[in-house]
């Protein structure tokens, strides 16, 4: 089944970034990503444009090209969220580590096992929700991008 989201660009400022006419808006990134969100993996999409914007600039090349800028953002922070998840892991674990030298029925040993818990659980929270998110999201980039563009 064809899925169709309309755009319905007014103006120039409903295309392009506020700060900077070399980009494509991010909230209609957004506008995109959240309207295919609910489509199913089946269905194919069809992005129509209506354009009253009076101007010579390539709506379809932006917006491909600002569909790629996002995929590759959403790759770079997976990268840093599991670079994050490493280090939060090697902590944890020299914590637990550090919990474990202490001879004594001292708080300290206490203390550092509870310290070294919490970072191995925020890493596990980063692995099941971050990740799933961000995964999620490159998905439906990856099928913004396969979809057609129409400018009426």
């Amino acid at each position: 089944m064809q899925k169709v989201i309309e755009i319905d660009l007014n103006s120039k400022n409903d295309l392009l970034e506020r700060y900077n006419n070399k980009r494509i808006s991010k909230d209609l990134i957004e506008y995109l990503i959240n309207e295919t969100n609910f489509i199913s993996k089946k269905d194919s999409i069809v992005i129509q444009i209506n354009n009253s914007i009076k101007s010579d600039i390539d709506i379809a090349k932006y917006l491909t090209n600002g569909l790629k800028d996002e995929y590759e953002s959403n790759i770079k922070s997976h990268l840093k969220n599991n670079i994050i998840q490493i280090i939060l892991f090697f902590l944890g674990l020299f914590f637990l580590f550090l919990s474990t030298q202490i001879n004594d029925n001292d708080i300290w040993k206490e203390i550092l096992l509870i310290g070294g818990w919490v970072p191995i659980w925020e890493m596990i929270d980063l692995e099941l929700f971050d990740d799933f998110r961000g995964n999620k999201r490159k998905r439906i980039i990856q099928k913004l991008l396969d979809s057609e563009i129409v400018i009426n």
